[in-house]
């Protein structure tokens, strides 16, 4: 309450009103004063922590608030004079207050976007560099730009109420707009989805060798949000819509474990002795394992016949590279060390042979063989 002496003064209504914004401005300072002392302390150990962030995003605002709060009660105060320089004041309180609402929520909206805003760049920044989750800066930095829309749009819609605009029916036709906005953006929306599935999962990273059921594969370049960008073995950048993606199934090569299991089918003679072609064939993979860079040194080579063919007694032989680019090089390296060691050993490895019967005749004189 203003004593009824200052009042009805023209002089000591306008110190009542300097006074009451005064200390608002007063206060203003304070907050800037203790804002900045605690952003110096908080800088003490020379890093640019959450805290100092949050710290530096609040002091603009928060001096905003205040000194805007102490116009609006300076002028409150006027509309309790009963001065008539006063007078005109009396009518527009209502006004002032509506005022000074959207402009605190215009504040409130700022500082809040601000504050999310910067707890996404301490996340990008920190937290993926420790874990091995999928919601890595990819996620959040693309999801960075929704924070100020929803924040700014919720303090529109609650302005408007403020200010008397019935936001019912404009958030009910927003909301027939957005169901309509949804079946028309579908598929667009679907990818979005699972590109944002695919990245929390944390299953598909750069750099990762995949293939598709179709039989498409090669290296991740990229996961955006509505499409994965893949490299295939021409060079050729392959760009697969993420729903496609999220509906295939999918081999990731570079998944925990980037060993790959090489397999070298052979065959050899049915006159071949199998104990001598078990040993050359161990003896050559061992080779390879051993000098060959990119195979793994802790996987001993197997060799296992497999089956009677039409020609040959077939065989495989098992090895792992270190990766889906490796297996090409130690199958590379294990077929020619095996065709020039079985040539040196005397193993034979037969052309395809079939037996020909036909009518006797005689000029033939029984069976005929041919080699096909």
């Amino acid at each position: 309450m203003i004593p009824e002496f200052v009042a009805e003064s023209r002089v000591g209504g306008f110190v009542a009103v300097i006074g009451v914004a005064g200390a608002a401005f007063i206060a203003a300072g304070i907050a800037h004063f203790v804002l900045s002392l605690l952003i110096k302390y908080s800088l003490r150990d020379g890093q640019d922590g959450l805290d100092t962030r949050v710290l530096r995003v609040s002091r603009g605002p928060v001096v905003l608030l205040l000194v805007s709060l102490g116009i609006f009660l300076g002028y409150l105060t006027m509309t309790q004079l009963e001065h008539p320089s006063f007078h005109f004041f009396d009518q527009h309180d209502l006004w002032a207050t509506r005022v000074w609402l959207v402009v605190a929520i215009a504040v409130v909206s700022y500082l809040g976007s601000h504050i999310l805003q910067e707890l996404a760049r301490w996340y990008v920044g920190r937290i993926p560099l420790r874990t091995a989750s999928g919601l890595n800066d990819r996620l959040i930095g693309q999801a960075r730009w929704i924070i100020p829309i929803v924040v700014y749009t919720i303090g529109a819609l609650t302005a408007l109420d403020v200010v008397g605009i019935a936001v019912t029916p404009l958030v009910a036709g927003l909301g027939i707009g957005g169901i309509a906005a949804a079946l028309a953006l579908q598929p667009t929306l679907s990818n979005v989805f699972s590109g944002a599935f695919m990245l929390t999962e944390g299953e598909l990273n750069q750099g990762d060798f995949i293939e598709l059921e179709d039989g498409t594969s090669g290296f991740v370049v990229e996961v955006s949000w509505r499409s994965t960008k893949i490299r295939d073995r021409f060079n050729n950048l392959i760009m697969i819509p993420n729903a496609k993606m999220m509906e295939s199934v999918m081999t990731n090569y570079y998944s925990e474990s980037m060993a790959v299991t090489v397999i070298v089918e052979c065959g050899v003679s049915y006159d071949s002795d199998l104990e001598h072609v078990e040993k050359v064939a161990l003896e050559v993979a061992f080779g390879v394992r051993d000098e060959v860079d990119v195979a793994i040194d802790d996987f001993d080579p197997i060799v296992r016949f497999t089956a009677f063919g039409e020609s040959n007694i077939d065989f495989i032989v098992l090895m792992q590279a270190e990766d889906r680019t490796g297996t090409f090089i130690v199958k590379h390296e294990l077929i020619k060390r095996l065709r020039t060691r079985f040539d040196r050993e005397g193993i034979e490895i037969n052309y395809p042979v079939r037996k020909l019967l036909g009518p006797q005749s005689e000029s033939a004189g029984g069976a005929v063989r041919g080699d096909g």
